[in-house]
């Protein structure tokens, strides 16, 4: 049985998809391509198995008549704007092309498999980030940023940002912790915290410290995977910068490259540069990669000025994913980041 709805029409859903549809499209297909589930998927639509061998993977054609037959949308998804979703999840590596049916058009005969790895569980809703967007990328994030606050030596309320890492911790930089006198409680994933200064582990040499808080289990940054950064790299600072005007602290998150992988600072600091705008208040906020992975962490900018005795550089500055990582383990507090160095 092959779909035979409409490809477009009065009939399918042909406004923008919202990311919600997006996500939900993307766990369907997930779920009907999955090379584990290919005789449930040919019953969900009447296909009939063929008597000798391995059951045929289904098509982009079957997935559509999938989801006219299970209701999942009350209109059928456009037919070109799925087959796109289904091309973009194979670039991705979300799933394995595995063929196509020459009869059919405009690609409702391509076969399709998904193939769960241990790769795709380590990293989870993560590994999503290259079909589903920035968007998506900053959903997750968002709900695992700390809006880190104290007061300065004068007195004056500042800021920087953390990441929740595991139940308890929470990453951001030394000079965050070092540089204001922290809040006793905080506030994060709508709760409150007690922070106490003995459990604020800053790490010697690196621009890195943990927090531990006292509270209920946080919910961390599950599929984050952190990875060293490349030259050219798309990339995104996240985190609460200084916002005058505005009542409430707020989650931004801006666009920019890599462009400098490895660097060393005048005191001997390991660190890249990107373009991504960090304001004051973005350190220890990640610096995350167009799919997904943590590159980084925000520390300085490193712009200079147009002073005659100065060179201009539109640059900031931030800490490898590699050397966090190490940093965190020299730390020993049993917070196992993961990481990928792809050798």
């Amino acid at each position: 049985m092959t779909y035979e709805g409409p490809l477009f029409g009065p009939e399918t859903m042909n406004a923008p998809w919202g990311l919600k549809t997006r996500e939900k499209l993307v766990a369907l297909a997930s779920r009907f391509f999955n090379a584990n589930n290919i005789s449930a998927s040919h019953a969900a639509i009447g296909k009939a198995l063929p008597n000798e061998g391995n059951p045929r993977p289904v098509t982009a054609s079957d997935f559509l008549n999938y989801l006219n037959v299970t209701g999942a949308f009350p209109k059928t998804p456009n037919a070109f704007r799925v087959l796109a979703l289904l091309e973009s999840m194979a670039s991705h590596g979300r799933l394995m092309r595995a063929g196509q049916d020459m009869s059919s058009i405009a690609g409702l005969g391509n076969y399709y498999l998904y193939m769960p790895t241990p790769q795709a569980a380590k990293r989870g809703l993560f590994g999503l980030v290259g079909v589903l967007g920035p968007e998506y990328l900053f959903e997750l994030c968002a709900a695992v940023l700390m809006h880190i606050t104290g007061k300065n030596e004068a007195g004056d309320a500042v800021a920087g940002t953390g990441l929740v890492v595991d139940e308890r911790h929470v990453l951001t930089c030394r000079h965050v912790v070092a540089d204001m006198q922290i809040d006793s409680v905080q506030a994060i994933q709508g709760r409150q915290y007690a922070v106490r200064s003995d459990e604020i582990h800053a790490h010697p040499n690196v621009d890195v410290a943990v927090m531990r808080l006292d509270g209920p289990p946080l919910t961390p940054l599950s599929g984050a995977v952190f990875q060293a950064p490349n030259v050219a790299q798309t990339v995104y600072t996240l985190g609460y910068p200084k916002l005058p005007g505005l009542r409430d602290a707020s989650v931004t998150m801006q666009p920019g490259a890599v462009t400098n992988a490895a660097v060393t600072s005048l005191a001997g600091e390991q660190l890249f540069l990107y373009s991504a705008i960090s304001r004051p208040g973005n350190s220890g906020g990640p610096v995350m990669s167009d799919d997904g992975y943590v590159v980084g962490l925000s520390i300085v900018d490193a712009t200079g000025s147009y002073d005659a005795g100065d060179a201009f550089s539109p640059h900031y500055a931030g800490i490898p994913g590699q050397v966090i990582v190490s940093a965190v383990e020299d730390l020993g507090l049993g917070i196992d980041l993961q990481f990928e160095a792809f050798e």
